[in-house]
């Protein structure tokens, strides 16, 4: 076992970063920026080692959206408008977000396809658009964002399998279960904020 993680420890260093990051997402705490910055940094190797490039290439987004999310979770200034506070979707967000999810997810398959030596192109650019949106949404604190995140795990669980990434496949299955206490946690924030 020991020789196991030796030969394997970056990816599991990722996935123990990452399990800090979503325990501290479902908390509501700002230092989960800080946690995904880091763990994201490592899973861009391990999926450019894996060739799920859509995979690599939404962690370098995930770093991007983290300093974008440490920036409104903690460095903007306060303001009292619902923006700034957790919410639910509004109904002019939901077709305008399935739309770009779509355009994002069309764009990664032929990117993938064309350019990559990818065995897995449709499930890699799937979990990649669908994870960007639910990024997106974690920065916005939009509660909903949880929904897109318990498909994307568990989704995301099988091609981990796959793919031989068993670390990061069983932290996809902790990521599912604690995707589900976290759209409990993030409902009961936004009771009675009409």
């Amino acid at each position: 076992m020991a020789e196991w993680i030796n030969n394997n420890w970056i990816e599991v260093t990722g996935a123990v970063l990452a399990l800090v990051y979503l325990i501290l997402e479902i908390k509501r705490k700002w230092t989960l920026w800080i946690a995904c910055i880091i763990s994201s940094s490592f899973y861009v190797y391990i999926f450019f080692d894996a060739k799920l490039y859509a995979e690599m290439g939404l962690n370098l987004y995930y770093v991007i959206m983290s300093v974008y999310g440490l920036y409104c979770w903690k460095l903007a200034k306060e303001k009292d408008n619902e923006e700034n506070k957790f919410h639910h979707i509004s109904v002019k967000t939901i077709i305008p977000l399935t739309c770009s999810a779509i355009l994002i997810w069309g764009i990664m398959l032929l990117i993938l396809i064309q350019f990559t030596d990818s065995d897995v192109p449709i499930p890699d650019a799937l979990i990649a658009s669908l994870s960007i949106i639910a990024t997106w949404m974690v920065a916005k604190k939009i509660v909903e964002c949880w929904y897109l995140w318990i498909f994307v795990d568990a989704f995301a669980t099988g091609l981990y399998v796959y793919q031989k990434l068993y670390p990061t496949a069983i932290l996809f299955v902790c990521y599912t279960l604690l995707s589900i206490v976290g759209l409990i946690e993030w409902r009961k924030s936004v009771i009675g904020k009409k």
